[in-house]
Parts: structure tokens; sequence; C-alpha cells
């Protein structure tokens, strides 16, 4: 049976509880072409991805696991123009249905294998190692009547062992994170054949939250052509998907508030030297906030920059009104009119002192502007460029201007700037408490994948070749038979042997008809049929002292990964 799998960053479940959000600074990390195992045996391909934190030792950090999306090809449907279900070969197919469905599960331990080596090593296992059938004193379980085999047996044990250890440190290594699922807040899936996108649908978060099939993505009026591709499973899926991260920042240890001031005050000086504007349009700064949010959202940017992966777009969603609002408080706090009036007023005099007319000038202008709140009062904006001079206008603005648009009625509100001095220490004290959120756009190409090959299997790790003469009894009398076969070795939990009670030390020598003598000849005779196939096992079972007798078990045969 043919899939389609499509792995995306992880959804929640439809009950009502909210899972947190991936934190930045996560580690990414990403499984591929691993085969894992369900609870009934069956060997299935595993792949996905998500993101780990990094966090002090002795602190548990969380794991964001996304799960997968599956299309069943034989799940496919081919609709009429009259609405019934046909086939592919059909003239009259009217659209192609594609059903999603998403699965919600958290990793099982074979799965947990895959993404703790993804995490410790960087790689992939290529598939899960089930445990040996041990005793209840933790060593493999081994046939009484073994003999000298038993050290041999002993020695296959520890050798496969070595596996199912590299292969717990991983699950280990998994185990020390707290693992969940992530919220989406949007998925969409486009579905493409050759170079031609022929579907798109468009998910919303909780939509995907509820798991289950979603609606069907549909193809409307296919060519010949995109019918066949379709049918035959030779189409690709693109996955989309959005989800956020957050994080509670100091906005004093991330953002530069001298930089924004200063760099937004020099782009308004610099806009009027271009325009036409009055020096109360430079000196009311109404574009402020747009300003600001600006290089608010340009630095929260770069801080993410070393945080971004393939493939994936970050959308910035920060410095909003409310943020500006209180950096406006901080760095450009209220006064009166006529304080306004008054801290000009003395900057005049200062600048008369220290012999600077223009900048005396200019302030007392703005000095007239405001009295009388008259915007045909207008402050020369060649002469303030003159006076001010290269970051003047700090000092300038730190007296108080008009922080909004004059033609409000009633509006008083003005505004000063904090010196450099004041603005220096004033950065150092601010302390606001700011979630950052950052959303995360992520496109993934994915494409048809196959059903694991898997082989007919008796849960066997290894044999040991036999050959000897054997007094073979059939209850009444015996003779003396030269015996080859092979003397079982470990054998896998649930596997076909541990589930007929066929122990390690046990000699074989045929499957069905097929005689076995070492490992090859045993691989040839199981070739021959298909896991679930039922056989009989032909087994020299010891039933007195040195006197054997053969006896037949049937069995159905398991499945391992070609």
């Amino acid at each position: 049976m043919k899939k389609l799998s499509v792995c995306f960053l992880a959804v929640f479940f439809w009950i009502p509880r909210v899972f947190p959000q991936v934190t930045p600074n996560s580690k990414r990390f990403e499984v591929r072409n691993y085969i894992a195992i369900d609870n009934t045996g069956r060997y299935f391909p595993y792949h996905t991805h998500g993101f780990v934190e990094t966090t002090a030792s002795g602190s548990t950090a969380k794991m964001f696991i996304m799960p997968l999306l599956e299309v069943d090809i034989k799940s496919v449907k081919f609709i009429d123009s009259e609405g019934y279900e046909t086939n592919s070969y059909d003239t009259d197919v009217y659209s192609i249905t594609i059903p999603i469905i998403a699965n919600l599960s958290l990793p099982n331990e074979s799965q947990k294998a895959a993404i703790g080596a993804a995490l410790t090593s960087g790689s992939t296992l290529r598939f899960y190692y089930p445990p040996i059938v041990k005793n209840t004193f933790g060593g493999p379980i081994i046939n009484p009547n073994a003999g000298v085999f038993a050290s041999q047996i002993m020695a296959l044990a520890n050798q496969y062992e070595q596996y199912i250890l590299q292969q717990q440190h991983y699950i280990d290594a998994y185990n020390q994170y707290a693992a969940q699922l992530i919220s989406l807040s949007e998925l969409e899936v486009t579905v493409k054949v050759g170079n031609d996108v022929v579907a798109s649908e468009r998910i919303p978060g909780t939509t995907v939250s509820m798991g289950g099939a979603f609606n069907s993505v549909s193809i409307d009026r296919p060519s010949q052509y995109i019918k066949n591709r379709i049918a035959g499973g030779n189409f690709s899926v693109l996955a989309k998907y959005k989800f956020l991260d957050t994080k509670g920042s100091y906005i004093n240890a991330r953002i530069n508030a001298s930089m924004i001031i200063n760099q937004f005050l020099s782009e308004a000086q610099e806009s009027t030297v271009t325009q036409k504007s009055s020096g109360w349009s430079f000196l009311g700064f109404g574009s402020r906030r747009k300003s600001m949010k600006s290089h608010f959202d340009q630095q929260v940017n770069n801080q993410f920059s070393d945080e971004r992966f393939s493939n994936t777009t970050i959308e910035m969603y920060d410095a909003d009104d409310d943020m500006i609002a209180m950096f406006e408080n901080a760095f450009f706090p209220t006064i009166s009119q006529q304080q306004a009036i008054q801290n000009h007023i003395a900057a005049a005099e200062k600048a008369r002192l220290e012999g600077n007319t223009d900048l005396q000038k200019l302030h007392l202008d703005y000095v007239r502007a405001l009295q009388y709140n008259d915007p045909n009062l207008e402050v020369n904006i060649g002469d303030a460029v003159a006076a001010l001079g290269k970051k003047d206008y700090v000092g300038f603005i730190a007296h108080g201007v008009r922080w909004g648009d004059y033609r409000a009625n009633g509006n008083n509100s003005f505004r000063r700037v904090l010196n450099s001095n004041e603005m220096t220490a004033m950065e150092a004290q601010w302390s606001q408490t700011k979630k950052i959120s950052v959303q995360h756009a992520v496109s993934q190409n994915v494409a048809i994948s196959q059903d694991v090959g898997v082989r007919a299997h008796l849960g066997l790790t290894d044999v040991i070749p036999y050959q000897g003469n054997m007094f073979i009894s059939d209850g009444f009398s015996g003779q003396w038979r030269n015996i080859r076969g092979i003397i079982l070795g470990p054998i896998t939990a649930g596997g076909a042997l541990h589930m007929n009670n066929i122990t390690p030390g046990t000699l074989i020598t045929s499957i069905e008809a097929d005689d076995v003598y070492d490992g090859q000849s045993l691989t040839n005779a199981l070739n021959s049929y298909d896991p679930g196939d039922t056989v009989t096992i032909t087994i020299i079972d010891q039933i007195a002292q040195n006197v054997f007798q053969e006896k037949v078990v049937t069995v159905v045969l398991g499945s391992y990964p070609k």
C-alpha cells in the first residue's frame, strides 16, 4: 500500500488545553529514512522534525514534535459528473478527491530512538531493534538442553545487546525532554503534478487540532494526464505550516533606545530638507510611531537572524502600539504647553550666552509658534537645519515639542526628549518585560513513499550451524542419524519463535520441506514465504539422556525490514 506522508510541525488536541509555543533558541532536529515498529509488530516508515529547548543543567527542557499528515493512495477517489465514485479509467471523471489525515500521536519507543539519535549524533537510525527475550535475572533465555552451545548463545546475545544499549541511549536522550505537540496557526497543502499546481487547500489551525480527516483536497475537471499521474501516485505535495514561538524578554537588554531615538530624529530632520513642509510639521513629529516601529522590528528581527533554519521564513509581529506607548512614556515624557515654552525660552538664553544666535532664534521662533498655536508662524527649515547641526536636534527636542496634530481640537499634548546623559541612565534603569512573538512559516516538499519492504522472519537474531550424530527415537525404536541443522541464537520479544515458546538453544532442521543448516539456508527457506504465512518447523527435541525425537511445530511468520 502506497502512502503519501507529510511531516508538519505539531498541532494540539481538540480539548480545552493550551500548549506553549516553541521557545526561541530551540534546536531543530529531523528524522528521515527511519523504519519504526508499532505495538502489533508492523514496521512502517517514520519521518518527522521539531525543536528542543536549550536550558540550564538540572532543568527539564521541552520538546516540540510535529505529527504526520498522511494520504493513502488507495483512498483517493475519482468522482464522475453525476457525483458517483468511479475509477481513473472512466472518461467521465469530474473530480479527484485526496483525503488528508492527521496523525496526532506522540512517539512510541521505536520512534523515540530515532529522535534521540537525531538529537545525540545528528544522524538517523536505519530501523528499530526489538529487544531479546530475557529471564528473570536479566540474561537471555536459553534452552536447558543447549549444553555446550549456551556460551555461544550468550556471546551472540551480548553482541546484539550492544545495538540495544545504543538504542536505549537514544531513547534516554529523548526522555530527558518533556515532549508535546505545537499548535499551528495555519496549514496549507498544495498538490503538484510535474511543475503544475493542481490543487491547494488552506486549513486553519483549529481544524488541524481536531485530528482525523480534513476536507479532501479536490481537483476539478482533471485532464487525462493528471488522472493517470494521480492514479499512479506520481505527484508531490507541498505542506506549508505556520506556528508561533514566544519569549519573555527585557527590552532594555535587546533594544538600543538611544539608537532608535537618534536615528528617528535624524531621519525626521533629513526628510525636511527635501520637502517644503513647515517647521511646525517637522517639530510636530506626526509620523514618529511608524518610524519607531520600523526600528524596533529591525532590531528584534536581527536578534533572531541566527535562529533561522533552511526553508523557514520568520515573520515579525512586534513593537505594537502598547509597547511603543510605554517606550514614549519612558523616553519622551509628557509636559504642559507652558512648561515647553519655558524650556525653550531658557534654552534660547543659554544659546545667546554661548554665542549661537541661529540656535537662539530657532528656540524663540518655536516659542512664538507654541504661544499662538499658529502653524502659519513657521520655523524656517533651512535655518533650523543650520542651527541644529549634527545631533543638536536631540538637545533641541529635549526642551519639548508638540507631539501630534496641531489641527486636533484641544490638542495640548507636548513631549520632551531626555538629554543624552539622562537617556543613557534611563536606558540602564528601564526594565519592561515583553513577550516577543515570532511566526515561522515553513514549507516542505514531500514525495510519495512506498510501504516498508519486509520479509518473513522468525524473530531470530543469529544462528549456530550444527552437524553431528544423534540417536533419534520414534517413540518405539530408534537409530543413529547424521543431523544437520541450526542451533537457535537469541530470539526477540514478540517474534514467531517467542510466541510459540521455542527458546534459544533449540535445534531445528527444516522449514516445511526446506532443510536449514546455516544462516543463508535459513534466509533462502524464509524467502519462499511472506509475513503472516503459516509454516511448519521441524525441531529435534531431547526426550531422555542422549535420546532425541523429531517434532513438528506450526508457527505464523513475523516480519523484518529488508
